[in-house]
């Protein structure tokens, strides 16, 4: 094994199944706290307009807290906007989808030239910033919004999950015609800079579909970008996944970012065919927990098998830059699992599933009565604050 590998390397290495110095804290999510944005002067919505401010705003995780990674992009609605959709840019931070534009998938269209004529010239502006001004050291992982939410996006999320029921037909070809548009985008953001793309899929939550839904119509679709954008991916998909994971190993992607499946448990689905990112929670620890809670959940994810660290979803705008640094430390501070060292494994396996039972016990009532009555809209706002 290299020591002291750069940052690049080390995120590289983990998401492509490789030997690391430590297990990297390359999070991909963003984390677009007050600290840091008041730290490079960023405010919204010209975060998201201006490609300076975009890629100083990207890189702020890692100046300021050594988190290993830059993310540019913070919104999932960008490939939304290019097809046509008006955002609702009274919410400046993350401006939603305010309306769906088509109703038909053979009229689904986008400017030939969207990479000069849209926002998405800003994002791949910010990519080439950052690339020159890391000189490639500093990995860049780009979120690009994946075909089955963007096709819930421009047709209507409700709408599309009915027709896999009712008009399978027209589904797919929603998501086809979204599929298309995202690869021509990931393949822009390759040739811009980036070195990982971040496939991220809220839609495709198991919270929304089932398991074979997802293999029938978005699992292609993943199989296609795994394929045809020849970059490194890790696909991110909110909420409850474990009845998708079986699946997930079959998408080609090189990496699971997951939120609310434990560490040890996508280990043992996935085994060694994925690596896997994950997973701190961003609705209690992250903003409200001790920094020395932060670093020894950390450590527990280390420990039950994660190759990078990252958050369960985008980090909240109150979360302390004294809980990011703790994360960071955490990762150089805890040894990477040896594949001999069994017992130990085996034991911190047991601890995370005690750990993980007891909890669940615990908010099993809550979380049903929050999910009752909600529409899918708000099961995937819920993932997006």
């Amino acid at each position: 094994m290299v020591l002291e590998m750069t940052p690049a390397r080390r995120a590289l290495a983990a998401v492509l199944g490789g030997r690391v110095d430590y297990v990297p804290p390359a999070n991909p999510l963003a984390q677009t706290t007050a600290e840091l944005m008041a730290h490079v002067g960023a405010t919204w919505p010209k975060a998201h307009l201006d490609p300076k401010m975009m890629a100083d705003l990207a890189a702020a995780p890692y100046e300021v807290c050594g988190i290993e990674a830059a993310r540019p992009q913070f919104d999932i609605s960008l490939e939304a906007e290019v097809l046509g959709c008006p955002l609702d840019w009274n919410k400046t931070d993350r401006p939603p989808v305010a309306a769906h534009a088509y109703t038909d998938p053979k009229d689904v269209t986008w400017d030939p030239d969207f990479s000069e004529n849209s926002r998405a010239a800003v994002v791949l502006d910010a990519i080439s910033i950052l690339r020159e001004r890391y000189a490639g050291m500093l990995p860049i992982i780009p979120v690009i919004t994946a075909p089955f939410t963007v096709a819930g996006h421009i047709a209507g999320v409700e709408n599309l999950v009915r027709w896999t029921r009712t008009n399978p037909e027209k589904a797919h070809a929603f998501i086809d015609a979204a599929t298309d548009f995202v690869i021509e985008y990931g393949r822009q953001q390759v040739s811009a800079g980036a070195h990982i793309l971040f496939p991220a899929d809220p839609s495709a939550s198991g919270d929304l579909i089932s398991g074979e839904t997802y293999e029938e119509f978005v699992l292609p679709a993943h199989q296609r970008m795994a394929r045809e954008v020849s970059a490194p991916k890790i696909l991110h998909i909110c909420g409850n996944t474990s009845k998708l994971l079986p699946y997930i190993k079959k998408s080609g992607m090189d990496c699971f970012s997951f939120d609310a499946v434990p560490v040890w448990y996508c280990r043992q689905v996935l085994g060694n065919s994925m690596s896997i990112l994950g997973s701190l929670d961003v609705i209690d620890l992250m903003p409200n927990g001790t920094p020395e809670d932060v670093y020894n959940r950390t450590r527990d994810c280390i420990r039950q098998g994660t190759d990078v660290v990252g958050t369960a979803c985008d980090v909240s705008f109150g979360t302390s830059v004294e809980n990011l640094k703790a994360y960071v430390r955490a990762c150089r501070e805890t040894p990477v699992p040896q594949p001999d060292d069994i017992e130990a494994t085996i034991m911190e396996i047991g601890v995370g599933i005690g750990k993980y039972e007891k909890s669940q016990s615990a908010s099993q009532s809550a979380s049903q009565g929050a999910s009752q009555g909600k529409s899918p809209d708000e099961i995937i706002g819920r993932y997006l604050k």
